[in-house]
């Protein structure tokens, strides 16, 4: 793909991949304004009329100048069905319907396309003028076959990597918050429209939910209001919370079959399910009539996503204070634990934390996790999918249940793994534990254990042991070596700060 304007390029070099020149550094996502992804449990479920209303909701109810930003990251069917083109067109029929003397100042702007594009519509770029203008609507990627992305980047001769999806996001996303510069937090609102389902791949294959991941951004997901609707709506948002994203809100159109009553009470009124009119069928219908008889709903949908974001900045900024007053951390003196010292970690993807850091600007900014959390490697951004895929999956199945004398598959099954691999050629049994610490005193116990047996130390259990010997063992450890903080474990390690008698006053 290539930016406008363009020229048609050999065969060739269509077929080479758009890489991201920065592939190896995560993006970080702005916080100065909000930001919400557009997710849809399926394609067809009106995400981009949601998108339009929301921005009718922001741009034409505000009594002070606002900006709206829309960005349609993945779009195929391209030029003929284009979301930022149908946004910016109905916000400006709109407007001039509302306030027909003073025009909304708009701009379109698309910037990669397919050769296919090219050669077909060589001069489809821009639309619109305005600067400052309040709506800015942007296409990233845009084919021409009204396939998924996945399979019009394949026939079209370009394949998207997800780093360079990534990155002109992330670039889309700066500019969002440069435009917004000097704006109250209020006046300036983005969305990130997605392309087909939660699960819909993106043009290398890659899962949308998962494409999208590093950003983290809060959800807004249009739901299905027809027949099924229920089912592909629950799948589509425990998709979305499985992968760690918040959804603030769950939004469908109207079809008469109330699925709004079994979601309200699938997710126990934790979040706010609003139901839409129906949508006129007839294609010649502008839906200026609709958006008018949905505004109720679309301003409580703005209200809903305005609360949210600031809620999320004051958790944000209140977090370290919080945290300094009532936790007690791990190997810490606290009073040497400065006002900025605090991390605040917002999720994790793969091997990065996102954490909270507030310079020039806000921003949940990727940070690599240079200690393994201490105990073990991270996994990656896939394993870490699966990983709470397959936890989620055990919870269901057993929720938690006690162990001595009895057995459950995940058990044996991995006790069998551990005595073919690490345990291989001296294991015959293994022992679980829940932590670190105290798999060193178990594991001290043993050796205890099995070293008297075999030495003659100790008689067995079921004779008299008035006259057994007392023998003391001994554990030799490394200077400056840890193995954990409870006594045990803490008494077999060369003295140090941690085993001193502030620590030990009973030894």
């Amino acid at each position: 793909m290539f930016r406008f304007p363009s020229v048609l390029l050999s065969r060739r070099l269509h077929r080479r991949e758009l890489s991201s020149s920065t592939t190896s550094h995560p993006p970080s996502l702005p916080l100065s304004h909000p930001i919400y992804l557009i997710w849809g449990s399926n394609t067809g479920v009106g995400k981009t009329l949601v998108s339009a209303g929301i921005a009718a909701a922001f741009l034409l109810s505000s009594p002070t100048p606002s900006q709206f930003h829309y960005l349609k990251p993945l779009q195929t069917g391209f030029p003929s069905d284009s979301d930022s083109r149908f946004v910016f067109n109905k916000l400006r029929q709109l407007s001039l319907i509302r306030n027909p003397h003073i025009p909304l100042s708009a701009s379109h702007r698309v910037i990669n396309v397919s050769p296919a594009v090219t050669a077909s519509n060589p001069l489809a770029g821009e639309e619109g003028v305005g600067p400052p203008p309040e709506l800015l609507c942007k296409t990233l990627y845009a084919w021409e076959e009204a396939v998924s992305p996945h399979l019009a980047a394949e026939r079209e001769g370009l394949v998207v990597k997800d780093s360079a999806v990534l990155e002109t996001l992330g670039e889309c996303l700066e500019d969002v918050a440069e435009c917004g510069a000097g704006k109250e937090r209020s006046e300036v609102l983005c969305v990130v429209e997605t392309a087909g389902g939660v699960a819909s791949p993106g043009p290398s294959g890659s899962l949308q939910c998962d494409l999208y991941r590093p950003f983290r951004i809060p959800a807004v997901l249009v739901g299905d209001g027809r027949l099924g609707g229920i089912s592909g709506t629950i799948s589509a948002y425990e998709s979305l919370k499985l992968r760690g994203y918040d959804v603030v809100a769950v939004v469908f159109e109207d079809h008469g079959l109330l699925n709004e009553g079994p979601l309200m009470s699938y997710m126990r009124n934790k979040v706010p399910v609003l139901v839409l009119p129906p949508i006129p069928k007839d294609p010649l219908n502008d839906l200026m009539e609709w958006f008018e008889s949905s505004h109720y709903i679309f301003s409580n949908l703005k209200e809903i996503m305005l609360s949210a974001y600031f809620e999320r900045i004051k958790k944000l900024h209140d977090m370290p204070r919080e945290a300094r007053d009532i936790i007690w951390w791990p190997f810490t003196q606290h009073k040497l634990v400065p006002d900025g010292g605090v991390t605040v970690i917002d999720s994790r993807c793969g091997e990065n934390f996102s954490i909270f850091k507030v310079q020039k600007t806000e921003v949940i900014a990727p940070q690599f996790d240079a200690c393994a959390s201490w105990w073990t490697q991270g996994p990656d951004a896939i394993m870490q999918t699966e990983l709470a895929r397959e936890m989620g999956y055990a919870a269901a199945r057993f929720g938690h249940v006690m162990f001595p004398e009895n057995v459950h598959e995940p058990a044996l099954n991995c006790a069998e793994l551990l005595l073919q691999g690490v345990g291989k050629g001296w294991a015959s049994r293994t022992y679980f534990s829940d932590n670190g610490s105290t798999a060193i005193e178990i594991a001290l116990k043993m050796a205890f254990r099995k070293f008297s047996v075999d030495h003659g130390l100790i008689v067995h259990c079921h004779e008299d042991t008035t006259n057994e010997r007392s023998t003391e063992l001994m554990v030799l450890a490394l200077q400056r070596s840890y193995h954990g903080d409870t006594l045990g474990a803490m008494e077999a390690q060369a003295p140090s700060s941690y085993t001193g008698f502030l620590q030990q006053p009973w030894f």
